[in-house]
């Protein structure tokens, strides 16, 4: 439990970072009274006159919990702002009642001066010491975010080669027995997508229409017809006369109805 600072009719914890005290936001406001979200929105009004290392610090959510600086939530991922002295003065420039003025002297003088004079009560060789303790402890928290960096990108990296492995079996995988490895995929595609079957079929079709320059419609009629002159039967008919059927009966539209069943296998399945 971090040490607390009666300030005003508050309590704040100690918070230390970068070998001084900071506050944030939201002690700003619980001391000074204010409605949460007041003293941030006072710096994103003037953000452009603080400046960063020396007015305030930004820092990870995973660095708060490694450091143990205070308590957040386990889903937070978002960047925390730490104030320092100069940067809470400059805050405050507008609160102007008579517990603002009060608040101030004593976060001052109570919490940001307090290590400030501990310090100076050391011997020069033990300030010395603890500076360099306080420079070797920024150094292993950077080594350790720069070591999650790392592994980030190198999950990242992985992730996208897995990715190009899936995109290319998409584009190279043959249809062996192709009119049940057109259903399989579309079918795949369909439950990846959330586009009923039917529905993608239709939209596959009216792509290669398009594509290819054909109607289906007509060639299934002129199909029908010839296999009626001869003789075939209605079973069979029924069968070769489906439009699946009839892009793989012509070449040119097999390649082409391969590609587009391709082009979605890569969008919703890679």
């Amino acid at each position: 439990m971090n040490e607390l600072v009666h300030i005003g009719e508050s309590d704040i914890s100690v918070k230390e970072y970068n070998g001084q005290r900071v506050v944030t936001f939201k002690d700003i406001d619980t001391v000074h009274q204010r409605t949460d979200g007041t003293a941030g929105r006072n710096f994103r009004q003037n953000r452009e006159r603080f400046i960063e290392g020396e007015d305030y610090y930004k820092i990870s959510a995973d660095e708060i919990r490694r450091s143990k600086l205070f308590d957040i939530p386990d889903r937070a991922t978002s960047e925390y702002f730490l104030v320092t002295e100069s940067g809470y003065l400059m805050l405050v420039k507008s609160f102007t009642d008579d517990l603002a003025w009060d608040v101030q002297r004593k976060l001052v003088s109570s919490y940001f001066k307090v290590k400030e004079l501990a310090n100076e009560e050391l011997s020069p060789q033990m300030q010395l010491i603890m500076q360099m303790v306080n420079n070797m402890a920024q150094k292993e928290l950077a080594d350790k975010e720069r070591d999650r960096q790392i592994a980030l990108a190198q999950e990242t990296a992985e992730k996208a080669v897995e990715t190009t492995e899936r995109m290319k079996d998409e584009i190279i995988s043959p249809f062996d027995n192709w009119r049940d490895d057109i259903n399989k995929k579309v079918r795949q595609i369909s439950i990846a997508s959330g586009i009923p079957y039917q529905g993608l079929f239709t939209t596959m079709y009216s792509d290669l229409e398009h594509i290819g320059r054909c109607d289906l419609s007509t060639r299934q009629r002129n199909k029908r017809d010839r296999m009626e002159r001869a003789g075939c039967t209605k079973t069979d008919i029924q069968k070769e006369t489906t439009k699946i059927a009839v892009i793989e009966n012509d070449a040119r539209l097999k390649q082409i109805f391969e590609d587009i069943v391709r082009k979605y296998g890569m969008k919703y399945l890679a």
